[in-house]
């Protein structure tokens, strides 16, 4: 049987009302700890970036502009870049607790406000797993980048339009090679939940295991909430306090769907995938 994306759906639509405290505080809360606290320690730090940029539109010289900004103060600069690196790696970890709310609403737990904090619980395994996720889907899109990249300057140099177009179609190749690829890694993350012991190179292998043949449908998951991203545009982003929970619990009944969930929560390891590689469609 296929994944049916309306009852998942209309699962995740009726968690939500369960839920309580309601999901849309849940994800205010969200909001406010990481992207409107980020902004705001970021903003006490001048960004060198905004700042060059600021200097570039009003007609200063770009050479002058960099030596202004970026080599007269040296140390003001390794303090911004070294607290967005931390400022990075905290968002992880806390959008590793969103997902672990998601999951505990789409299993009707009845999660709270502390789950978002379920990542530093395990902050290691999970900076290492984005780490790997990234990786990986890097190297993937450097089959098509970094060929893409040469032809361009052959082209460039030689002025061929031709060999243009064609550094341009490869560069493209290799971005959707990446994206493609990049959902292969998509259920780590709820591996780490299901399974305390698991490892982070663990994780990934269980979520490329269990993504055989599912990423389409993934993909056409995705789509199918293109209509409400693009409506959240045009309501200053409230309409993505309600969004963010209801995908984030249709995914995760995705995850329980394709790991075969109906099962007791709490405690579960997930089954071994490569002993059972014929399971759902054929491969993407």
């Amino acid at each position: 049987m296929g994944f049916n994306r309306f009852e998942a759906k209309m699962a995740a639509k009726n968690s939500m009302r369960q839920a309580h405290p309601h999901p849309m505080l849940v994800a205010l809360v969200f909001v406010l700890l990481t992207g409107v606290l980020t902004n705001i320690v970021l903003n006490l730090v001048n960004n060198p970036w905004s700042e060059a940029m600021g200097y570039i539109t009003r007609g200063y010289d770009p050479e002058e502009v960099f030596r202004y900004v970026f080599l007269r103060g040296t140390g003001r600069i390794g303090i911004f870049f070294v607290l967005e690196l931390l400022l990075n790696l905290y968002t992880t970890v806390m959008g590793f607790g969103y997902t672990s709310y998601s999951l505990r609403l789409a299993r009707n737990e009845l999660p709270g406000y502390r789950n978002l904090f379920d990542g530093f619980a395990r902050v290691g395994r999970v900076l290492w797993m984005n780490i790997l996720a990234a990786v990986f889907t890097g190297l993937w899109m450097m089959i098509g980048l970094v060929p893409g990249g040469i032809v361009m300057v052959i082209g460039a140099v030689n002025e061929s339009s031709g060999l243009l177009i064609l550094g341009w179609l490869l560069y493209m190749a290799g971005m959707i090679v990446g994206l493609v690829m990049s959902y292969r890694y998509r259920l780590a993350a709820y591996f780490l939940l299901d399974d305390p012991a698991c490892t982070a190179r663990e994780s990934i292998r269980r979520s490329k295991a269990a993504m055989r043949g599912w990423k389409g449908e993934l993909f056409v998951l995705d789509m199918s909430f293109l209509g409400w991203i693009i409506l959240g545009m045009f309501t200053l982003g409230i309409l993505y306090l309600w969004l963010n929970p209801y995908m984030g619990a249709t995914e995760a009944n995705f995850y329980d769907f394709v790991t075969s969930a109906n099962r007791p929560s709490g405690g579960y390891i997930g089954p071994v995938y490569d002993s059972d590689p014929g399971s759902g469609p054929q491969p993407f």
